[in-house]
């Protein structure tokens, strides 16, 4: 008995240890058939607006900065109608040049034109709803004002690159092919093996229609009637659904938290375009404007005697879209650049075309922004106790506006009463402010006396226009006055004549005699 008793208690445990060891087995094997979902990191980086050297320097940057951060994945959302073809080509190579990281592009509207280009150029390709790609064929506008596609010379190259594109991508070749060349038609062939269960395909092949041409009668009769994919004549631009038919798209979403999800995109961060890239960008949107103002500015000034508003507006207009090329590199430079132009424009309002205002308005204007850019709103202090909940969330900035006011207005009060109580105070020779009354001033020109219309004399500073001139009398001595023209610009030492007396002003004009 107490041998059976043993042999039952050796025989329970040897099945207990069994069906726990099984029950480990099992459970390990579970866990190595369904694997936890890896999450992932993605750096976005968005490209919209017109393909420009300016998005093309906002990419390069931040493909770097997107590489420093180890992601899995760089996910570029393009919302683009095309533009520069060159600006494009430096784009797709620096997208193609990525290592490590793999590309996406998610189509967030329409990649047309370069746009197509660009998207192409990622390891893959998904799109948003109602969202439109294709179209990429090299417009000009022709001699009568309309657009006309370019010869082979440009659509080569172009066709060359959707091509390579299209091989280490994985994209159908031949019909990228068609974004580019509305000459080329592309038909899809369908074979079917057994013709009692149409539903059964063998293969389908996309091919140009002139090789279908050329078929024999049986060959043809094997494929059946082919299905036009592109037309000739046209180019090739579809929807998100038969981006994702004819083998571009890997899939269409609703938004782009789905993309996300789909991917198992967890981390992710976003790198947006600096101030120097927006000024670019802003400038190269007017820069055709830009340069006709200017080049109309240095014509009217070439057609006036002597150099003055009309030439410094010209060059400034000219120089501000050649500005606008290195804008990109200079991000961080502008408050120190903007308060430099402020001072250089305030020194001409001085010393060469005073009394204009416009030069004075503009270095204003540049001081302003220099200082509003270069203040950090980080500095300013929140009058907000720790230990204070509140639900008023514009408290802190309401009080931060306070401080700033109150700091221009110290500022401001300062100066004012330094110039009016202290600096009077300081010992001759040492204080820029006139000790001398009115009373004993004398100016260095004549007082307006008996002058007659017609006398003639020499400038002896610049008419800008107002200034000096020497004018002869009557008892031919010469005697010098404040003078001003009609706004005609002078040159000191050119002769003037007097054309009119009013209320005190003499009004002169060039002598041409």
């Amino acid at each position: 008995m107490k041998l059976l008793t043993k042999l039952f208690l050796f025989l329970a445990f040897l099945a207990a240890f069994t069906f726990a060891d099984t029950t480990t087995i099992v459970d390990s094997a579970k866990t190595a058939i369904v694997p936890e979902l890896k999450k992932k990191q993605a750096v976005w980086i968005k490209l919209e607006g017109d393909v420009d050297p300016a998005m093309y320097e906002f990419c390069a940057r931040a493909i770097g900065e997107a590489i420093e951060k180890s992601p899995d994945y760089i996910v570029f959302e393009i919302n683009t109608f095309g533009g520069r073809l060159d600006a494009a080509f430096d784009l797709v190579d620096t997208i193609m040049a990525v290592k490590g990281p793999e590309t996406i592009a998610l189509v967030k509207k329409k990649a047309i034109s370069a746009g197509s280009l660009i998207a192409l150029a990622c390891k893959r390709l998904y799109m948003l709803e109602a969202t439109t790609i294709g179209d990429c064929a090299p417009i000009v506008q022709g001699s009568n004002g309309t657009p006309e596609i370019v010869g082979e010379k440009i659509q080569s190259p172009l066709r060359a690159k959707f091509r390579n594109l299209a091989q280490r991508n994985g994209y159908p070749e031949l019909l990228a092919s068609s974004f580019v060349t509305p000459e080329l038609e592309v038909i899809e062939l369908t074979a079917t093996l057994d013709k009692g269960k149409p539903t059964q395909r063998d293969t389908t092949l996309i091919i140009e229609s002139k090789k279908f041409a050329v078929l024999d009668s049986a060959e043809k009769k094997f494929w059946g009637s082919p299905k036009i994919l592109v037309k000739e004549g046209e180019l090739l631009t579809m929807t998100d659904q038969e981006a994702e038919e004819l083998g571009f798209s890997r899939g269409t979403f609703k938004s782009r938290e789905d993309f996300e999800t789909k991917l198992a995109i967890e981390r992710k961060s976003e790198i947006e375009t600096n101030t120097g890239e927006k000024i670019a960008s802003a400038i190269a949107a007017i820069s055709g404007l830009l340069l006709i103002l200017g080049f109309g500015a240095l014509y009217i000034e070439f057609k006036t005697p002597g150099f003055g508003m009309f030439g410094i507006i010209g060059l400034i207009l000219i120089g501000i879209v050649f500005f606008g090329q290195f804008a990109p590199q200079l991000d961080g430079y502008f408050p120190a650049i903007l308060l430099v132009a402020g001072v250089v424009l305030f020194l001409v309002e001085i010393f060469v075309m005073p009394g204009t205002f416009l030069f004075g308005i503009g270095g204003i204007i540049c001081l302003i922004a220099a200082l509003i850019m270069s203040f950090d709103t980080a500095n300013i202090p929140e009058y907000v106790p720790e230990a204070v909940e509140t639900t008023f969330d514009a408290t802190p900035w309401l009080f931060g506006l306070f401080f700033v006011i109150g700091s221009a207005a110290i500022a401001l009060i300062i100066p004012i009463a330094a110039s009016k109580y202290l600096i009077p105070l300081l010992p001759e020779g040492w204080t820029p402010m006139l000790k001398t009354d009115m009373e004993t001033a004398v100016s260095p020109t004549e007082a307006v006396q008996e002058i007659a219309i017609g006398a003639v004399g020499i400038a002896k500073t610049f008419l800008r226009p107002v200034g000096q001139a020497s004018l002869t009398m009557p008892d031919g001595t010469n005697k010098l006055f404040d003078v001003q023209t009609h706004g005609e610009i002078i040159e000191a030492g050119q002769k003037v004549k007097v054309e009119s007396v009013q209320e005190g002003h003499i009004w002169v004009g060039l002598d041409e005699r």
